[in-house]
């Protein structure tokens, strides 16, 4: 493994392939602080471009753009509430509070760390999984599956607040969205209301870019001033601030980062699920749970964190099986059909080489992408300063622009204004859409599962199943959660946990 791993390098440190590694980093950047698009867009978008060139310089230019678009896709979640891709949405729970504090720069240094650390992990899970991966894979099946999407449904009692009423009437609107368009079993139509463009569903990317960037435009219009509240901006952190906060908290960014890998591994879950998951463990695993929402910087490393090691996760069952960890890693998969490549034991027995440049292709791109972010951090924060006056023209027209180009139809437009006012509507009273953003997420996924596993273990799959009665068992744990810690602090004289 050592000579394959230094072949690897060797290939990757060549004039050409870091040239290529630079231009996809840049290009990833952009397409990642674009709303409504993302790594699956930038390499879509690169892909014709690696016809004919050299599998090292390929990967570079394509895997590179990837890994940027991570930080990319934060940068506007942290600084308007703009998610630039769905991945970053948990992001935004308190990236944006922080920014409204003034502590923008220290929430970019954090997420640019948190990030780099992460994807490190990421790569060093790669390069030891591969022969361990097709055992645990096996043993999970479609009922652990939708044990996993009933678990992440079951945060909605963390993000609620001080109504768990309003959270679950939040999440079962977020639940009725997603089931908008085609049964995804027998193929019905349903909630259409006759209409051909509802066939294919609510755009999720179209949903979110009103539910949050829209939204949060129309309140700052009504409101007037900037995003920054009072006179705080630059005065409450750096970004070297951030960058400390993360090696404070290194348990949960090991904890984060291990949680994407394994999610990342799992095919069809997706990121967006991982960076939520990862926002619920930090909020149980926290000492001050009541922060988060309000701009805590753990709000922000973990779902970074989640989202860097989900690349090397994702990489596991695409280079061991062929099979993609996602629909990134399926167009990565399009890439090696070009470039004569096939994946599989194939791969790992007669070009480990290649493995071991993806590896280094994680690294050094996580580690340009941190050196970039960390040195222009400070000089974005400065732009949450800018007075409404200013900002809305400039974000909200690229904001519809995001919203037109995930799909290129018109009505995406007209959807993610209706959901920007629905956003500004459930702020206004108390509603979380972070709820609202799990039920849409997940409700397809626990639709899908729960049929599969009737049909394949009967009606009590959950309980015949051992892996999915453990993860049962965790579900029930995570709910009964917050009720517990609300009659402990009630117990504690001044309410106070200790």
């Amino acid at each position: 493994m050592l000579s394959a791993s230094i072949q690897g390098l060797a290939a990757l440190l060549t004039p050409t392939s870091m040239i290529f590694m630079v231009l996809g980093v840049a290009f990833g950047m952009f397409i990642g602080f674009l709303p409504g698009l993302g790594g699956i867009v930038a390499m879509a978008l690169l892909l014709p471009f690696t016809i004919g060139m050299e599998p090292a310089a390929a990967l570079a230019m394509l895997l590179g753009a990837h890994v940027a678009t991570i930080f990319g896709s934060s940068i506007t979640g942290i600084l308007f509430n703009v998610p630039g891709a769905s991945k970053s949405i948990a992001v935004c729970f308190d990236g944006y509070p922080m920014t409204q504090k003034g502590e923008g720069a220290r929430a970019l240094g954090a997420s640019a760390m948190a990030s780099l650390i992460g994807g490190l992990i990421g790569a060093v899970f790669l390069t030891l999984s591969l022969p361990l991966m097709k055992a645990i894979m096996m043993a999970l099946g479609p009922a652990e599956y939708f044990m996993m999407a009933l678990w992440g449904l079951s945060v909605i009692a963390m993000f609620s607040g001080g109504s768990i009423l309003k959270g679950l009437a939040a999440a079962g609107f977020g639940l009725l969205i997603s089931f908008i368009g085609m049964d995804p079993v027998s193929g019905t139509a349903r909630f259409t209301m006759g209409s051909l463009f509802l066939l294919d569903g609510i755009e999720f990317a179209v949903a979110v870019i009103g539910l949050f960037a829209i939204s949060e435009m129309i309140e700052l219009y009504i409101k007037g001033g900037s995003i920054v509240k009072g006179q705080s901006l630059g005065t409450m952190g750096t970004v070297w601030t951030g960058v400390w906060d993360v090696f404070q908290h290194w348990g949960l960014v090991l904890r984060s980062s291990l949680l994407g890998l394994f999610i990342g591994a799992l095919p069809g879950i997706g990121a967006s699920v991982g960076s939520i998951a990862a926002y619920a463990q930090a909020v149980q695993t926290s000492k001050h749970p009541e922060k988060f929402g309000t701009g805590t910087v753990e709000g922000v490393i973990a779902p970074e964190a989640t989202n860097a090691a989900n690349e090397g996760g994702g990489l596991v069952p695409t280079l061991g099986f062929g099979v993609p960890g996602g629909e990134s890693m399926a167009i990565l998969l399009s890439a090696f059909i070009t470039m004569g490549v096939a994946p599989g034991a194939e791969l790992l027995a007669k070009r480990m080489d290649l493995v071991f440049t993806m590896v280094w292709i994680i690294v050094i791109a996580n580690v340009i992408t941190t050196g970039i972010g960390l040195l222009t951090a400070k000089h974005l924060a400065k732009i949450s300063g800018l007075p409404g006056s200013i900002l809305i023209p400039l974000v909200l027209p690229i904001t519809l622009a995001g919203a037109y180009a995930v799909k290129g139809r018109i009505g995406d437009v007209v959807v993610a204004v209706m959901f920007g006012f629905i956003g500004y509507l459930m702020k206004k009273y108390g509603y979380s859409r972070a709820d609202m953003v799990i039920g849409m997420v997940l409700g397809l996924m626990v639709e899908r599962y729960l049929h599969i596993s009737i049909k394949l273990y009967g009606s009590w799959f959950f309980i015949t199943r051992p892996w999915a009665l453990l993860l049962l068992i965790a579900v029930l744990f995570t709910i009964a959660y917050p009720f517990l810690r609300n009659r402990r602090s009630k117990d504690i004289p001044g309410g106070v946990i200790t």
